[in-house]
C-alpha cells in the first residue's frame, strides 16, 4: 500500500484519512471488548437477577424500593418456608401447586413483615401461651393454729 505523496495537500489528506481510520479501529475494538465483556458477565447478571427475585440480594434498580433491608431471618424465611410448606401442608399436591405456593410465600415474606423483632415476638407469644396452659395447682393455705384465738383479749 505504497501511496506516493507528492505535495503538502496529499500529505494532509493522508493524515486526515489515517486519523479517521484510527478512530474507526478504536471504535471497533471498543465494541468487541464490550461484546466479550457482556458475554462473560451475562451468567453473573442472570444469577444476580435470580438472587434479587428470591430476595437474597437487592436489585440495583429502584423499582422495588424497600424501607428496610432484609436481615438473616427474612432471608431464612424466604428459603425455608416454602420447603416447610412443601413437606407438611402440600405433601401430596402437584408440582404446579407447590411452585405457585413457593413463589407466593417468597414474595409475601418481606423485611417489614418478617424480621428478627417479629420472630422474637412470635416466640414470646408462644412461650406465654405454653406457660399459661400449664395449670399451676395452688394449694390452699392452711391456717396455723397457735392455740390462742385471734380475737381473744390478753391481760
Amino acid at each position: 500500500m505504497d501511496i506516493k505523496i507528492q505535495n503538502l495537500k496529499d500529505l494532509k489528506t493522508r493524515i486526515a484519512y489515517l486519523e479517521i481510520k484510527k478512530l474507526e479501529d478504536e471504535l471497533f475494538v471498543k465494541q468487541k471488548f464490550q461484546s466479550i465483556k457482556e458475554t462473560l458477565t451475562s451468567p453473573f447478571k442472570f444469577l444476580k437477577r435470580i438472587a434479587a427475585m428470591v430476595g437474597i440480594s437487592h436489585s440495583t434498580d429502584n423499582t422495588t424500593s424497600r424501607s428496610q433491608k432484609a436481615d438473616w431471618v427474612t432471608n431464612f424465611g424466604r428459603v425455608f418456608l416454602p420447603l416447610f410448606l412443601n413437606k407438611t401442608l402440600l405433601k401430596n399436591r402437584g408440582v404446579l401447586v407447590k411452585s405457585l405456593v413457593s413463589i407466593l410465600s417468597q414474595r409475601t415474606i418481606n423485611a417489614m413483615s418478617f424480621n428478627k423483632n417479629v420472630l422474637v415476638n412470635w416466640i414470646d407469644k408462644a412461650t406465654d401461651l405454653i406457660n399459661s396452659t400449664k395449670k399451676k395447682v395452688k394449694l390452699p393455705k392452711k391456717e396455723i393454729d397457735y392455740g390462742i384465738p385471734p380475737e381473744s383479749e390478753t391481760y
